[in-house]
């Protein structure tokens, strides 16, 4: 069916060849066009201002555009758009009808020419016209399209006098916030940046704070910042006054978790890459185009741990719970860096298993398995007790924690359950415990108030279950009704049914299952959350970004994610951001094992 507005507009075009309806004339030089009011109103602000403010031209029967932007062939290809809804412009004639499209604020051809200018050509000079043009329109889509393109040529563009010379200070800037600019480094970056103010300091260093501010100043040589910034013309200015002064502070004692720290210190170039670290092997990444696992090359293996339970990734710096040797502990990998570290111990606990880590502003919350939580302040590099969970829910030696704890809302939550124990003696001395998990309770952690909360218990039995947020929701998925233990792993193996996915309301204070209507009989932990496909591998959600059909029941198709299995039971997978030429180009790939 043909929409209104093109019935309508056809018919108008039609009474304009035919001369019917006839209101208005438009005079350009030594050119006429007849028009009609209406339709220029509804297409431009330009006239519809014109008309509607009691201007004078409101009653003209002939009205003179005598502004020089304005040819008389790019109108006639302006009003012509505007009753057609196409433009006929090609190389030669693009920019005028751009020119005479933005004067005439007639939004629909100043996008459809800057649309055909990036196709057809890409320098600087382009570059900043479509940008201001796009800008002024509140084409914001336009002007993703035309960052992304300018973004990964940067080192290109910033060697020719148009960058220089035509680059103004609100199109730099904008650029220089991406997170896809391509540099060879900060440092480079940053001479482009005093580059640009030299070429013309006394009008440029009014924008100059504004200019250095887009830049990473966290990444770059603190001499080069210092040379540069801390000299008298730029010390007079207030905000680079405090760049300087935030930088200095950053790199005498950098925090991880700081706004400077986010801000300055972000990578470039960052893909988010779903990653698997073995104990004392390679690291390999999940290829989302080839759906298969390969060997991360550009990131060291963590070589002293012999087991590792769980990852949490802060800003730039990855959080791994570890054993090493007789101890468990955290290490920490700068991945600006690429170095591993470990975290001082805590007093007493360096014999306990860790449970799972999550990440709180400044602090990492560390969640045993059988003991109190404690939490590390990361720009202080000192542990801290927290309120005990014990007072709360009485935990015993029954009393097991999930997988998983999980940030909600600016608090920590943990589901722990208990189980009814069964020993099983199979002679020699071989038994296990066999144990039917009981509904888990929840609870919550306020840091501010550092005081635990009761919360509601799940509809079902869980063990080894994860807690996730997504969309600012919590889930309880993957896991177990019920387990087994024995003398090797006493904390339990996950055996019996798949437990079901919950969902959790705070308003209600409820959990209440998630039914799962399109995920068939599977092996890769595939679950059905707010209408997408998470796999839960090694108790780790992983968002395929399959995006499940609403108000139907047909089967989600999994067989190309059946790789993603292929990964040893003893491996931690967590998110992280790395630079996208880092990930690996070989073809190693394959079956990892434990």
């Amino acid at each position: 069916m043909v929409a209104h507005s093109e019935v309508f507009f056809s018919k108008c075009a039609q009474f304009r060849q035919q001369g019917e309806f006839i209101d208005v004339h438009l005079k350009v030089g030594e050119d006429e066009f007849a028009a009609h009011r209406i339709v220029l109103a509804a297409n431009s602000d330009y006239f519809h201002a014109m008309f509607s403010n009691g201007m004078k031209e409101s009653n003209q029967e002939v009205i003179e555009l005598g502004d020089e932007d304005i040819s008389s062939g790019a109108f006639k290809i302006v009003l012509d758009s505007m009753y057609s809804g196409e433009i006929n412009v090609n190389d030669e004639n693009v920019s005028e009808v751009l020119l005479a499209a933005d004067h005439l604020q007639v939004t629909s051809v100043v996008q459809q020419c800057c649309e055909y200018l990036i196709q057809l050509k890409f320098d600087v000079q382009t570059y900043c016209r479509v940008i201001m043009v796009a800008d002024r329109h509140g084409l914001m889509d336009l002007k993703e399209i035309t960052g992304s393109k300018m973004a990964p040529i940067y080192e290109e563009i910033c060697e020719k006098e148009e960058f220089l010379s035509h680059m103004n200070a609100d199109v730099l800037s904008a650029l220089l916030c991406r997170d896809d600019l391509r540099a060879p480094s900060e440092n480079f970056v940053f001479k482009s940046v005093m580059q640009w103010i030299k070429y013309r300091k006394e009008e440029r260093l009014e924008v100059a704070a504004k200019v250095i501010g887009a830049v990473r100043l966290g990444l770059v040589d603190i001499k080069d910042v210092i040379d540069e910034l801390d000299t008298e013309e730029m010390q007079v200015i207030p905000e680079i006054h405090m760049l300087l002064h935030g930088t200095l502070i950053y790199n005498h004692r950098p925090s991880r978790s700081s706004a400077f720290a986010l801000e300055k210190a972000k990578q470039r170039s960052m893909s988010s890459v779903l990653v698997a670290i073995l104990p004392n092997s390679d690291i390999y990444y999940f290829d989302v185009q080839s759906k298969t696992w390969k060997k991360l090359s550009s990131m060291q293996k963590l070589a002293k741990a012999g087991e590792c339970y769980c990852a949490e990734l802060s800003g730039n710096y990855l959080y791994v719970a570890a054993k090493i040797n007789s101890n468990h502990g955290i290490c920490c990998y700068d991945i600006v860096r690429d170095i591993w570290s470990t975290l001082p111990p805590i007093p007493g606990l360096s014999a306990i298993q860790i449970g799972s880590l999550c990440h709180i502003e400044d602090h990492l919350y560390v969640i045993y398995k059988s003991s109190a939580p404690y939490r590390y302040n990361i720009d202080t590099n000192h542990w801290q007790s927290v309120a005990s969970l014990k007072a709360v829910c009485g935990l015993s030696q029954k009393t097991f924690c999930n997988k998983a704890a999980a940030v909600y809302k600016s608090c920590l939550f943990v589901l722990y359950g208990q189980g009814n124990i069964r020993q099983v003696d199979h002679g020699y001395g071989n038994y296990t415990f066999h144990c039917d998990a009981s509904l888990s309770v929840l609870y919550c952690f306020d840091p501010k108030k550092n005081v635990w909360e009761q919360k509601a218990s799940t509809k079902t039995p869980h063990f080894g279950s994860s807690l996730l947020v997504e969309n600012n929701i919590l889930y309880v998925a993957g896991g177990s009704c019920s387990f087994y233990a024995t003398r090797s792993e006493p904390h339990g193996i996950p055996a019996g049914d798949p437990a079901a996915i919950e969902v959790y309301s705070d308003q209600e204070n409820a959990w209440s299952v998630v039914k799962q209507t399109h995920i068939p009989p599977n092996n890769l932990g595939a679950v059905e959350i707010d209408g997408r496909v998470y796999f839960i591998i090694n108790s780790f959600p992983v968002d395929s970004g399959v995006i499940l059909p609403q108000g139907e029941n047909y089967p989600a198709i999994l067989d190309e994610w059946k790789n993603l299995r292929n990964i040893g039971e003893n491996a931690v997978l967590c998110y992280v951001s790395l630079k996208t030429e880092n990930l690996a180009t070989e073809n190693e790939q394959g079956e990892l094992k434990s």
